[in-house]
């Protein structure tokens, strides 16, 4: 029965290099057992493997003729996803705090405008929305900074 391997995951790129040079090979190029280099494409033992016999079986396949490079495509791409993630949630937390800057300050000059002599009911009913959207801006904000401090980002 074949094993299911996930998208992205070393224990496919094992398995692709296996298709082509076979684990006796693999073993030859890395200096480990057979069964070791069995392992860390099992996806139940969770065993993995060394970079440096990455880099041979990665080596070992294009010598034999492969396409590509299995396990560093498969490590660039995790990499890749990992950071546009991370990223992504700060980039989302600079845009927030900018909105919220500009909610801030809108909300302070409509404040001020209320508070001197003169001002009418249309100045305290600006001020409070104003405020009421700085408040909102900075709550978006608080639950980002809060998200990305309890791992829901990096």
């Amino acid at each position: 029965m074949t094993k299911h391997r996930a998208p992205l995951s070393y224990d496919r790129a094992i398995a692709r290099i296996a298709a082509l040079i076979g684990y006796d090979e693999m073993a030859r190029v890395t200096g480990r057992a057979v069964r070791t280099v069995r392992n860390w494409g099992d996806p139940d033992t969770g065993e993995s493997c060394p970079i440096a016999c990455a880099e041979a079986l990665d080596l070992a396949f294009v010598a034999a003729g492969g396409d590509g490079r299995p396990m560093a495509e498969t490590l660039l791409r995790r990499l890749d996803m990992a950071a546009q993630d991370r990223f992504a949630d700060r980039a989302a937390l600079g845009r927030s705090t900018q909105i919220l800057a500009k909610e801030m300050g809108e909300a302070l000059a409509a404040s001020i405008a209320a508070a001197r002599d003169g001002a009418t009911n249309c100045d305290l009913i600006a001020a409070a929305r104003e405020a009421e959207e700085m408040i909102e801006a900075g709550n978006t904000v608080l639950a980002q900074i809060n998200a990305l401090r309890t791992g829901g980002g990096s």
